[in-house]
């Protein structure tokens, strides 16, 4: 019987630790989807470049075109998303970066509400 009651006792504490974690999640992502937005991963570059950039690095590559006039766009999963809100702050900061963002699809287009790095940004 003392062999049960010390496994038991070890479930039973991790259910109490990951179950209001998990439901705190579930309320964030039912938001989210009430909201109508999802969580996409791909990188930000510009509207001539898309998913091949013509320069070696990225993010300089991606910064030239739109200072010459050209728009972000998302790309993931081999498609050239347009981003709607092209004033949106992060934008700039993750020119040329795999990222992760948050945000509201409609046929080619794309609303950011959120971004982040995906992998850790290496900065000169």
């Amino acid at each position: 019987m003392k062999r049960l009651v010390a496994p038991l006792a070890a479930l039973a504490l991790a259910a109490m630790t990951f179950l209001p974690a998990k439901a705190v999640a579930g309320k964030a992502t039912e938001r989210q989807a009430a909201s109508g937005q999802h969580v996409y991963y791909g990188n930000i570059s510009d509207a001539m470049c898309g998913a091949k950039h013509m320069m070696a690095d990225a993010r300089k590559c991606t910064l030239a075109c739109v200072k010459g006039g050209e728009k972000y766009v998302f790309v993931t999963s081999g498609q050239v998303v347009k981003i709607t809100n092209q004033n949106f702050a992060g934008l700039e900061q993750y020119a040329g970066e795999h990222v992760k963002v948050t945000g509201t699809r409609s046929g080619g287009s794309i609303t950011i509400a959120h971004i982040a790095p995906v992998t850790p940004r290496k900065r000169k």
